[in-house]
Parts: C-alpha cells; sequence; structure tokens
C-alpha cells in the first residue's frame, strides 16, 4: 500500500498568506495545519500519502481562509478559500507538472457561471457552465487548439473519476445552442485491479434541441433496459470534497499523528495494522494444548457438552503480556450456549495465557487485538485467534 513520496518544499509564502487569513477570522481559535491523504483523499499519515494539505483548522473541525492541496511532489494540487467549509471565491485545480488544469468560481459551496479546463501545454480545453448544477459546454476544443466546439455548437467530450477509486466515465455529446442535439453516449472503464479495463458503453441518450427523445441504459452482462428519462451524471463535483468536509480517515490516521484532531482513534487500538501478529510461543497448537490442560474441567462434563463457546477479546500488550479487554456479552452468551462452570474455567484458563511474542509495526513492538474463542463440541476443546489488527500485506 505503500505510496511513493517526498520531502515536503519550504512553503513559506503559502503560510504567510495562512497567517493572515487567519487574523481575519474570529468565531474560533485557529491552527494551521498539514494534513496527509491518500489516493481517495482518506487522511493518512505521510508515508501512505499522494496529497497533502495545508490550511487553517478551526475547533470545529472546519478550514477557514486559503486552503492549498499539494502532490506530494511539491507541486499544488488546488487552491481555494473555506469559510467553515463553504467554497468561496475563484478555485484552481492543478497537473501534477504544476500546469493550470482548472479554474471557476464557487459560490455558496456550488460551482457557478463558466469554467475554463486547459490541457497540459496550456491550450483551453473547454468551457462549461454551471448554476448550481452543471448547465452546458460553450467551446470545446482539441489539445492542437483546433474547435470542435464554438458558442453553444458542436462536439463535445469530459472524462472523469467516478468515485476515485473504481471507473473512470467518458462521456460525449452534442450540442446546438447550447442544447443538448443527437446522440449522447457514456462509457466506463474500470481501474479496479481485479476486474477488466474493458471499455464498456454504460448509457445512450437521444435529444432533439435540449429535449429527452430516448434512451438505453446498458447492465453487466449484455441486459439492456429503456429509459425514460436523462440518467448520465454529465460532470459531477468530485468526491474528493466530500472525502474531506466528513474528515473520512484510513487505518493509518491517528490522533497520534493528529493530536488536534481529537475523533481519531489512538494507535493502539483494533484499527491499526500491524507488520507482523502476535504470535503464541508454538502457535495454535501449542495455545490449545495449553488451555486443554489448564481449563480443569471434568472429561465427562467435557464429554456430555455440544456447541458451547466463549470469546473474549484479549490484548497483547509491546511485552507480550495479555489482559483481557472484552468480556463476553449478554449477545454472545446467547449465540454461543454457555454455563457458569464453562465461564468460570475459560476465564482463569485465558489469564493463564502468558509469554506472547509481541507484534511489530517497523521496528517497533505494538500492540496487537485479538478475539480468543474456546469452543466445546461432543466432548472435543478447541481453540480459534482471530487478529483484529490486520497484517500488513492482507
Amino acid at each position: 500500500m505503500t505510496q511513493p513520496h517526498s520531502k515536503i518544499p519550504t512553503m513559506n509564502k503559502a503560510i504567510i498568506i495562512i497567517i493572515f487569513s487567519a487574523s481575519c477570522l474570529t468565531t474560533y481559535s485557529q491552527k494551521i495545519a498539514i494534513t496527509y491523504h491518500d489516493s481517495t483523499w482518506q487522511l493518512t499519515t505521510k508515508e501512505f500519502a499522494q496529497y497533502y494539505r495545508t490550511g487553517i483548522i478551526g475547533e470545529d473541525f472546519r478550514y477557514y481562509g486559503e486552503v492549498t492541496d499539494y502532490f506530494m511532489n511539491g507541486q499544488p494540487q488546488m487552491k481555494g478559500y473555506f469559510s467553515a467549509n463553504i467554497k468561496i471565491d475563484t478555485f484552481y485545480f492543478y497537473y501534477p507538472n504544476g500546469k493550470l488544469m482548472t479554474k471557476g468560481l464557487y459560490k455558496d459551496n456550488l460551482r457557478y457561471g463558466f469554467w475554463t479546463s486547459y490541457y497540459e501545454n496550456g491550450k483551453i480545453k473547454d468551457k462549461v457552465g454551471f448554476d448550481g448544477n452543471f448547465i452546458c459546454a460553450l467551446e470545446y476544443y482539441d489539445a492542437n487548439g483546433n474547435a470542435l466546439m464554438e458558442k453553444g455548437t458542436g462536439i463535445w467530450k469530459t472524462k472523469y473519476y467516478y468515485d476515485l477509486t473504481s471507473d473512470i466515465v467518458e462521456i460525449e455529446g452534442s450540442y446546438k445552442d447550447t442544447l443538448r442535439h443527437g446522440v449522447w453516449t457514456s462509457h466506463k472503464t474500470s481501474v479496479m485491479p481485479w476486474i477488466t479495463h474493458e471499455r464498456k458503453l454504460e448509457c445512450l441518450e437521444e435529444y432533439e434541441n435540449g429535449m429527452f427523445v430516448r434512451g438505453k441504459y446498458y447492465w453487466g452482462g449484455g441486459g439492456v433496459q429503456d429509459i425514460g428519462r436523462p440518467t448520465m451524471n454529465i460532470l459531477p463535483e468530485t468526491d474528493k470534497f466530500n472525502k474531506l468536509e466528513n474528515w473520512d480517515f484510513s487505518k493509518y490516521a491517528s490522533i497520534e499523528a493528529y493530536p488536534f484532531l481529537e475523533f481519531l482513534p489512538n494507535v493502539d487500538s483494533t484499527v491499526f495494522p500491524v507488520d507482523k501478529l502476535a504470535e503464541f510461543p508454538g502457535g495454535i497448537d501449542s495455545l490449545t494444548k495449553i488451555v486443554r490442560n489448564n481449563i480443569k474441567l471434568s472429561k465427562s462434563y467435557i464429554a456430555s457438552q455440544k456447541l458451547r463457546s466463549m470469546l473474549f477479546e484479549i490484548r497483547i500488550n509491546a511485552k507480550g503480556k495479555l489482559k483481557i479487554t472484552e468480556y463476553p456479552s449478554e449477545l454472545i452468551l446467547m449465540s454461543f450456549p454457555t454455563n457458569q462452570l464453562f465461564y468460570d474455567k475459560s476465564l482463569k484458563t485465558v489469564k493463564k495465557l502468558k509469554g506472547w511474542i509481541p507484534a511489530t509495526r517497523g521496528a517497533n513492538r505494538v500492540v496487537n487485538y485479538f478475539m480468543l474463542a474456546i469452543h466445546l463440541d461432543d466432548g472435543h476443546i478447541s481453540v480459534q485467534l482471530i487478529s483484529l489488527n490486520q497484517a500488513k500485506g492482507d
């Protein structure tokens, strides 16, 4: 999962602007912060980041003033102004090489007016209009600057990621005097590694001077369905902003990495992966043998029991010591029939399981959480151990 990263360049100019913006804000006390984000714009750590953001975060965990998003090569990805996470004024979006990709105005957190996009060679790609939602394209050019659409008439194409991770959507159609006219098509190409990357027709719609005439939706597996209204999502807002405004975070983001984000989990919690799981010396076979030898239940009792189970959440700390962090709940006891004798004997046995080999993350020994189950079934004792921390690489 490791993504390439590089040292963050000096950002004196950006910091000066941020500080100036902060002086104008009085509702909350602010913190100038750098946050790191993965390829889907979830909060993460620098090690796994593809982007980072500089901005002013208020006590309400919202952004105020100028915010700049960067690629990990130090080039800006976006620049804009926020007021309590509301996008205001002109925003600029960039290619990884620093060239301007798109610019346009936000009004009350919605795209407004005509937005201009550019090719990486600096030539204008298109101009499209917004008023809350997408309205129309006005101009469209190829990479050499040849006009394919002018004054709202001609061919227009666009391409975008559906949800940043799964599909690339390509839409093509024609305008006549700023109105959709003729056949419009929408194709999807999956970018998921385990799915074919074949470009597939998803939707076809036909228009007459802006009026929807007919359409078809193409399901996976060859199914086709007639549609009675437009269904194409022509140019949606990027999912990036939803991820950032809701503070979506990956399993690597912790309160230790971001102490000003008090809602994040502690790094020694069940949500954090480890490089190597903690283990009982000798593995599950040795663990099972010790449990059988120490549970102190009579052979006649064991033989008489069917489908009895006890489940404990345990914590193996950095020194290899076991602690029970969660005892069987009423739900567990109802789902896995037990009795007081089995409970008491299981509890004593689990507490005696000492001398574990700690989990590691990098060069450090770290905490590892497990679900430990002891099962009785028709005269047989078995043990099940399930890590609650994902092992790196799983």
